[in-house]
């Protein structure tokens, strides 16, 4: 047991040796450097849309050299006109980030790489492994960046050819047909396309060609994301709500309220709005939404912000009794929701009613009475809007 367990610290050893002469033998890769062909190279390298997020993110600052993960260098990348490179280092990858065009861009890494992650060493192995770091590092992938816009900023020019998990090739003539397919393959997997395809950008109003992911990324960036809606809820009574939108832009961006998918009001686009609802329900579930359309913006299908209720405008009410003495007692409410009810206090003898008292939001929810001798019946009671029954809980009380 003792020669298996120091075996395999030498080969712990001698992984980290290697890593680490790697390490040693890094060195910057010039502008040049990325316009020379690496001569020896005879590696197949594969397409990969996952090296073209992390250049951006490299690019826009998302992902820097001590960020969530580190490649072990060297790398090998190719670009979009077959020329092969080795790159020793991250500011190598940071200048084919900045100088990336259309034209002339990196499309395909060489797997398997390896990288350090919470120094744990990982390999690499495929697009998918690729793909499941960046997620895991939260830096957009195609997926990310492609669901906000579609059908927001641009759509695509149909008929398209996209491959499924098993890379099989299927065309897809219309939007609800892209649906279909992207829920039948599950919406975590990344949209791939047999470029090029054609987009039309709404804003625009123009069909631009797409050769590339890196050109699809270039039609991201030249979209203005729809406004994030919000709004909150402010409960004033057990079934009566005042709704508040709140958000960027708001008095510049027209929307409306919806309740169930009715429409009960409009509101923003001025400084005038109170951007508020205030609605008063039936008990059941209703769903909230506040909804935006800009026509001749980014956002051409539109935005929404929704929030689920539900109104219980009948609850059960109760009280419990506190003996004091003989003919004085304590009536303390009990019940969930009393603090959003105004309620009442009510005495009867001989069904008569001898005393009431309103017990509202500034009460201590207590009633302290001192009875004569008789039979009495004591009651809490409300009335609520929408609710067709008087709340009531009463217990008989003798006192001698």
């Amino acid at each position: 047991m003792k020669l298996e367990a120091a075996i395999r610290r030498l080969k712990v050893w001698s992984t980290l040796l290697f890593i680490l002469s790697l390490l040693a033998i890094q060195s910057c890769v010039s502008e040049d450097d990325l316009d020379l062909p690496d001569i020896n190279d005879e590696t197949e390298l594969r397409e990969s849309t996952a090296i073209v997020s992390t250049l951006r993110a490299i690019e826009n600052g998302t992902l820097r050299e001590d960020g969530c993960f580190q490649i072990l260098f060297p790398l090998k990348l190719q670009f979009n006109n077959s020329i092969t490179i080795s790159i020793t280092d991250f500011a190598g990858l940071n200048e084919a980030a900045v100088n990336a065009t259309s034209d002339q861009h990196i499309s395909a890494i060489e797997f398997p790489f390896i990288v350090t992650k919470n120094d744990l060493i990982k390999n690499i192995e495929n697009e998918q492994d690729f793909t499941n770091l960046l997620d895991d590092c939260e830096i957009l992938t195609l997926r990310d960046e492609f669901d906000p816009f579609y059908t927001q900023c641009f759509d695509l020019v149909y008929p398209v050819t996209m491959l499924d998990i098993d890379s099989n090739q299927v065309v897809i003539d219309n939007q609800s047909a892209y649906f279909d397919f992207e829920f039948q393959q599950g919406f975590d997997k990344q949209p791939t396309f047999e470029y090029p395809i054609e987009v039309f950008n709404y804003a625009e109003e123009e069909t631009t060609l797409i050769k590339s992911s890196f050109d699809l990324f270039e039609v991201f960036d030249s979209c203005g994301e729809c406004p994030e809606l919000f709004f909150r809820i402010d409960t004033v009574s057990i079934n009566r709500f005042v709704f508040q939108a709140d958000f960027e832009r708001i008095s510049e961006i027209p929307y409306d309220w919806y309740i169930n998918n009715e429409k009960v009001e409009s509101d923003g686009g001025s400084d005038d709005a109170d951007n508020r609802l205030t609605e008063t329900f039936p008990s059941g579930q209703f769903e909230i939404c506040i909804k935006s359309t800009l026509p001749n913006d980014d956002c051409f299908s539109g935005t929404e912000y929704c929030k689920m209720i539900t109104v219980d405008a009948c609850p059960f009410v109760s009280f419990e009794t506190d003996t004091i003495n003989s003919n004085t007692f304590k009536f303390i409410a009990n019940f969930e929701t009393k603090d959003l009810l105004d309620y009442y206090w009510a005495i009867y003898k001989n069904d008569d009613l001898i005393f009431s008292e309103l017990e509202d939001s500034s009460g201590d929810d207590e009633l302290l009475y001192q009875f004569d001798v008789g039979t009495y019946e004591v009651c809490l009671e409300a009335e609520v809007d929408q609710c067709p029954e008087v709340l009531r809980s009463c217990i008989e009380l003798i006192v001698d």
